[in-house]
């Protein structure tokens, strides 16, 4: 394997040596490289852990790059709310959100709620994705792992892995899972692509705050359609159980429905996308620990979670706290917004021995790339097994691989991943 030479993930002093300002962690061109993220939490994680940011196009908030403070946060999911403010978007959108859908985070969904509804909506889903659920899909990750291997094979020597393989892969998966046709992948990817990759020029649908709530617009047309079939024709999948589901005796209603949707079918994929992608290239970079999972394919699950780890593709969530408290010194009032970056908690030394070296024997339990308390990732385990299953598939056959052009990055501060990498290699 050859390692690449230019682009290795390493953190320490600021990309040009200069200091950093907690409102880099708003700059999209910063956050979407990998180098300078992760300088950039190092920085912030020494200096200023709990940092006060101002913005001219956001609303002000706390900024939190410390394992022990995010864990904190993430736990205590009384004290520390979803809402009003899930995700850090610019104050012209939100305002936007409000206007449309009556809440600045526009349609709720699932990351949004908190309780008594958010344990009421996980339920209607919660027996789809617990392990033994999950397990029960190994057969038909297997194969499809083994489908998109062959393909890499049939496209070889080269092709684009993000592309091509990494944001296909999961995809298909869930797509299956909610019983949607092949033929929608080209537009949950394209609306997905768009959502996630809004700060991206070259994956966002148009640089203005109506894109956004087209994409939503399309998101909930096109399942719209979906719920109205689900309920004349149900069917042994996620869909028909979304399109029929009900609350506290009474059907859930369409915005409701229409979030679930949006949230299954676009975090259902595009993580786990930027998992496989961003876990690929770290391989190449850490060639032992290729070889090591090729030897050890019985790591599995292990070592795929210490790749999520590595990737951490959620870059944050927001928190509003309900009371003042102190924290580092630092006064926090009610009221108050809290930035949790969770490839800063990922990578701090305090916690993680040698946390910019990929360990695929590292603890799996420690890492925080799926959240903490009731909000831990739903999909974690099928996010999991599919990595598990792709690796083990793809490390026995391949017999080299070599980067022919610099992988490239999306701009993104919420959800962030690889767009490109293009490679040559060699496959069984």
């Amino acid at each position: 394997m050859t390692p690449s030479q230019s682009t290795a993930a390493t953190a320490g002093s600021p990309p040009e040596g200069r200091d950093f300002q907690p409102a880099d962690v708003l700059n999209a061109r910063i956050m979407g490289d990998e180098r300078s993220m992760y300088a950039l939490f190092d920085y912030l994680r020494e200096h200023d852990p709990v940092a006060w940011v101002e913005h001219p196009d956001y609303r002000p908030f706390w900024s939190l790059s410390r394992y022990d403070d995010i864990k904190r946060i993430g736990s205590e999911n009384d004290r520390f709310l979803s809402a009003p403010r899930t995700i850090l978007i610019p104050t012209a959108f939100e305002e936007a959100l409000l206007e449309r859908f009556g809440t600045r985070n526009g349609l709720e969904t699932l990351i949004h709620m908190d309780r008594p509804k958010h344990l009421k909506m996980r339920k209607v889903t919660r027996e789809w994705f617990l392990p033994r659920s999950i397990e029960s899909l190994r057969a038909e990750v297997q194969a499809l792992s083994r489908e998109f291997v062959d393909k890499m094979r049939e496209m070889g020597p080269e092709c684009d892995f993000v592309r091509d393989i990494a944001l296909l892969f999961p995809l298909r998966i869930i797509l299956s899972i909610l019983g949607l046709p092949r033929e929608a992948e080209s537009t949950m990817l394209k609306l997905t692509q768009e959502m996630f990759g809004s700060q991206d020029p070259s994956l966002q649908r148009a640089d203005s705050q109506t894109a956004g709530l087209d994409v939503l617009n399309d998101f909930g047309a096109y399942f719209s359609e979906v719920i109205e079939d689900r309920k004349k024709n149900p069917r042994d999948d996620l869909a028909t159980v979304l399109a029929n589901a009900e609350i506290d005796g009474e059907p859930m209603n369409v915005l409701d429905q229409a979030s679930y949707f949006i949230i299954t079918a676009s975090a259902g994929h595009d993580t786990t996308s930027a998992a496989i992608g961003g876990g690929m290239k770290a391989l190449l970079e850490h060639p032992d620990q290729l070889e090591l999972w090729r030897e050890q394919p019985e790591l599995d699950i292990q070592a795929a979670k210490e790749v999520i780890r590595w990737v951490s593709p959620v870059r944050h969530m927001v928190r509003t706290a309900t009371e003042d408290l102190k924290l580092r010194g630092r006064q926090i009032r009610a009221g108050d917004n809290i930035a949790l970056w969770y490839p800063a908690a990922n990578r701090d030394p305090e916690i993680f021995e040698h946390p910019n070296r990929l360990d695929l024997r590292r603890d799996p339990k420690t890492q925080l790339a799926f959240g903490y308390g009731s909000h831990m990732c739903l999909g974690q385990h099928l996010a999991a097994l599919e990595v598990s299953c792709f690796f083990r598939e793809l490390l026995p056959r391949l017999k080299e691989m070599q980067f022919t052009a610099e992988p490239e990055w999306i701009h993104a501060i919420f959800v962030g991943g690889l767009k490109s990498m293009p490679v040559r290699y060699t496959l069984d």
